[in-house]
């Protein structure tokens, strides 16, 4: 062996054996989700609304019965039309979802605002253009939910039991 692959090694062999019975200063445990199966999710109108309400409700186990305490949700959805075509058609379109949330319980509150933008491409095809919405209806969606969700699993709960 030569000395550069002698060092590698030995330096790897070091590095592993001091690693050993280490552990982190914090260790999630995926266990541990405190909203789950205590908050009930409202209707949210809209499509994106649908869509968005049904991430939550599977990803916090709501199956619709009351709970104690209760996501409510006020949904505004924009739209931007830029990126003009040699017909002056606008063809890139940005969807902008923008929720305000609130979790209520009989004596605490909880606010918090999210806001996700999603691009699609409209054509000649009517049929693509609504494919493509839609298909931004759900991205949207989507990122609205994984952003709540992330806010949630963040927030300070020491209230709920």
């Amino acid at each position: 062996m030569s000395f550069y692959k002698k060092t590698i090694f030995l330096i790897t062999t070091a590095i592993m054996v001091s690693s050993c019975n280490l552990k982190p200063i914090y260790q999630s445990n995926l266990k541990d989700r405190p909203l789950e199966n205590k908050v009930s999710i409202e209707n949210i109108d809209t499509d994106i609304g649908f869509y968005l309400a049904q991430n939550l409700r599977f990803a916090l186990n709501d199956f619709g019965s009351k709970k104690r305490l209760n996501l409510i949700t006020e949904i505004e959805i924009s739209e931007n039309k830029y990126s003009f075509s040699s017909s002056n058609k606008e063809t890139r379109m940005d969807l902008i979802g923008l929720i305000h949330c609130k979790i209520i319980d009989n004596n605490h509150e909880y606010k918090f605002t999210v806001k996700e933008i999603v691009s699609y491409d409209e054509s000649d095809s009517i049929v693509a253009n609504k494919a493509s919405k839609k298909n931004a209806k759900k991205r949207l969606a989507s990122l609205l939910s994984q952003a709540v969700l992330t806010d949630l699993y963040h927030a300070n709960f020491d209230w709920i039991k």
